[in-house]
């Protein structure tokens, strides 16, 4: 029995180290602001998807290019603190998947990362008080809020990203939810454009391993895609000739 409880202790310490490791890695991997098509395809063998990270002590969204997120993207992207809208903290432990969005290919996907940004970016800056006239208030006129938690800014998050694939014609969009409710309604979707799907259950502290797994997959779908594109080219151009 002793022996047995040290060999189990000892693959629990295995485990942590190696989630710890794909932490550090993944954080790596997210450093830097806009990513190029050549750093993500070539580079870091990604594929053309956007995850959004919700914080769950605060409510806020973060965007990011790859299955992680960096200070970097943190700077980027909360350009405007106040009381209201604090620039969250890096803790991994804060911030859990809400969507995963992959797309047709990698102008897709960075259009899409480069809209939700701006989105937020004009929102908290250029129309700063007309953003907070839209927001559900407390009694004393303040954003509404349970504790420190604002649901207002994953539902910004959700509508942005409903109007980003619409008004870029995002074809071919497929996203992953972390719960089907956070979609909302289809009256808000272009249905014609995206296809809605749940991510499998997940331990939290798995969340690295699961994120891996779906961007692993994005990269084969991606791969797929271009090669039933070239059969069809080839064989266009051996019928017409």
């Amino acid at each position: 029995m002793p022996m047995r409880l040290r060999a189990e202790k000892k693959m629990r310490k295995h485990l942590i180290e190696q989630l710890k490791a794909r932490k550090v890695l993944g954080a790596r991997i997210a450093q830097g602001k806009n990513q190029s098509v050549e750093e993500l395809q070539h580079e870091k063998n990604l594929g053309p998807q956007v995850f959004l990270f919700k914080n769950m002590f605060s409510g806020q969204v973060l965007y990011s290019q790859v299955p992680a997120f960096h200070q970097d993207q943190i700077d980027q992207q909360f350009v405007r603190p106040n009381w209201e809208n604090r620039k969250p903290s890096r803790r991994s432990d804060l911030w859990r998947i809400m969507c995963v969005a992959s797309f047709k290919d990698y102008e897709h996907a960075r259009a899409a990362f480069r809209g939700l940004v701006q989105l937020r970016q004009a929102r908290d800056v250029v129309q700063q008080k007309e953003a907070k006239a839209l927001r559900k208030k407390n009694d004393d006129g303040n954003t509404w809020y349970a504790g420190q938690y604002r649901p207002t800014y994953s539902q910004e998050a959700v509508a942005d990203l409903a109007h980003v694939i619409e008004e870029f014609n995002l074809e071919g969009t497929k996203l992953l939810w972390e719960n089907a409710w956070r979609r909302g309604e289809d009256k808000h979707w272009r249905l014609d454009l995206v296809e809605h799907d749940t991510l499998p259950p997940f331990n939290p502290r798995d969340q690295s391993i699961l994120l891996d797994e779906v961007s692993k997959l994005a990269v084969e779908e991606f791969a797929k895609l271009r090669q039933a594109e070239a059969v069809e080219a080839q064989t266009g151009v051996t019928e017409s000739a």
